[in-house]
């Protein structure tokens, strides 16, 4: 605070605008810090959205290959158990079921890269790769129901950082069937992210959207 005279002897004070300056910037900091505290310590949010980009099936050499991409919007971070391709089927069980394929394209090739269980990070991203082998005559025995085709899935578990486990079975392509039962084609069956928290078993023929910048780049060559 500082003074000065007047002309007539009365003293006036004022607030210098430097003192100003300094109180505005503590308190700016006392704010910032506050709300970093709230938001590290306090506040949680549990996001990880799972985005299936590109499946790929090599027909006559039945080599399939797929790419998912983990985004955790979240501030904590999460645990991908298990992520895995599958094939729409029949094994034990009079209904169909999504059945995990876990033969490997190549002795040196995993079937899941990186290898599962591994961390996504707060405000990271994981991109996982799928390979696997796929007889394509036991493609088109599967359960080609009213579709047209044999569906192609992904399986995956996951766990938040409260210790919940969720896990998530979709469709996300279709192998297209032709009347002579050889497949000629693919399809996605997808077109939008899931929540990697959240139970789902999700059934042929997949979501019914319209295709958008979420739906997978899908091939399959022709049976030959």
């Amino acid at each position: 605070m500082g003074q000065e005279s007047t002309e007539n002897g009365e003293v006036k004070t004022h607030w210098r605008p430097r003192m100003d300056l300094t109180a505005i910037v503590a308190a700016s900091a006392l704010a910032v810090s506050g709300l970093s505290f709230y938001r590290s310590y306090i506040y949680t949010k549990q996001q990880l959205d799972v985005t299936v980009t590109d499946v790929s099936y090599v027909t006559n050499r039945g080599e399939l290959y797929m790419t998912v991409a983990f985004s955790n919007g979240g501030n904590r971070d999460a645990a991908l158990l298990r992520v895995e391709p599958a094939l729409w089927g029949h094994r034990s069980k009079p209904d169909p079921e999504w059945l995990p394929l876990v033969e490997r394209v190549h002795p040196n090739i995993l079937v899941t890269a990186p290898k599962t269980p591994t961390i996504v990070k707060a405000g990271g991203i994981e991109v996982v790769t799928l390979s696997t082998m796929l007889n394509p005559a036991d493609a088109e025995r599967a359960d080609v129901s009213a579709q047209g085709g044999a569906f192609l899935g992904v399986r995956v578990a996951t766990m938040n950082s409260d210790g919940n486990l969720y896990f998530l079975q979709h469709p996300v392509a279709r192998l297209l069937i032709d009347r002579q039962g050889r497949i000629h084609g693919a399809e996605p069956a997808i077109h939008q992210s899931l929540s990697g928290f959240l139970d789902l078993e999700g059934a042929p023929p997949g979501d019914m959207q319209q295709s958008n910048k979420k739906t997978p780049f899908v091939w399959a060559d022709e049976h030959y």
